[in-house]
C-alpha cells in the first residue's frame, strides 16, 4: 500500500521532473552529456517509482471452548458455559443454563444408519419440515460432524437449536436454547453464534 506520505511527495518528485526537462529542452544542444554521468532527468525518474502494495492478511475469530461444569451422558460428555447452573438430571438427560440460554444434552437410540437419515427422522418425529428447519452442517469437538436443525415457531421467545452427532454405534442430541427476552439482556447474534460455538468445541466422546 502506498503511504500517506509517499501520495504527499509524488506532486513534487513530479515537478521536479518537469522543471528538469524544461531545462534540458533550453539547452543548445540535444547531445548528451560529454562527461558521461547520468542526466538528472533519468535519476529523478527512478527515484519516482511507487511502493508496492501489500495484501491485507485475512484474520479468523478463535473459538474459546467452555469451560464450566462437566456434562456426562453414557458415551460421551462436554462443558457447560461458565455461567450455566446444573438445571436437571434425568440420568441420560443432563440440563444447564443461564438467564440467556440453556444446553441439554442426551444419548439417542435411533435406528438410523446414516447421518442424514437420523435428520430426517429427528425432524419427522418433532413437526416436520415446516417447524424444524435444517441448516448446514455444524462440527463437534472439531471433528465430528453434527446436522444442525433451527425452531423458531414451537415458542416464539426462543430459538432451538438442535445438533445430532454419530460415532460408531453410538448417536448424540445437543440442543442449545437462546431466549429472546434474556436476563439480564438478550444475546445479540454474534454472541449467540459465540455460546453455540464454545458448547460444541468441548464435545468429546469417551474414546478422546
Amino acid at each position: 500500500m502506498i503511504s500517506r506520505g509517499n501520495r504527499r511527495c509524488w506532486p513534487v518528485v513530479a515537478s521536479a521532473a518537469a522543471i528538469v526537462l524544461l531545462a534540458a529542452g533550453c539547452g543548445e544542444s540535444g547531445d548528451p552529456d560529454p562527461s558521461g554521468e547520468p542526466t538528472a532527468s533519468a535519476s529523478t525518474t527512478e527515484s519516482a517509482s511507487p511502493t508496492p502494495t501489500t495484501a491485507a492478511t485475512p484474520t479468523t475469530a478463535v473459538v474459546e471452548p467452555a469451560d464450566g461444569g462437566l456434562v456426562k451422558v453414557p458415551g460421551a460428555s462436554m462443558r457447560a458455559l461458565a455461567s450455566y447452573k446444573h438445571l436437571n438430571d434425568y440420568g441420560i438427560v443432563q440440563g444447564w443454563n443461564d438467564g440467556q440460554s440453556s444446553l441439554s444434552f442426551a444419548p439417542s437410540l435411533t435406528p438410523a444408519t446414516s447421518l442424514d437419515a437420523f435428520a430426517r427422522e429427528w425432524i419427522k418425529e418433532h413437526g416436520g419440515k415446516g417447524v424444524k428447519v435444517r441448516q448446514e452442517d455444524a462440527v463437534a469437538g472439531g471433528k465430528y460432524r453434527a446436522w444442525h436443525v433451527i425452531d423458531t415457531t414451537t415458542d416464539p421467545s426462543e430459538i432451538k437449536h438442535d445438533f445430532g452427532i454419530m460415532f460408531l454405534d453410538s448417536a448424540w442430541l445437543i440442543d442449545i436454547t437462546i431466549y429472546l427476552d434474556g436476563v439480564p439482556r438478550t444475546l445479540t447474534d454474534e454472541e449467540q453464534q459465540q455460546v453455540i460455538d464454545s458448547l460444541l468445541a468441548t464435545f468429546k466422546t469417551d474414546l478422546d
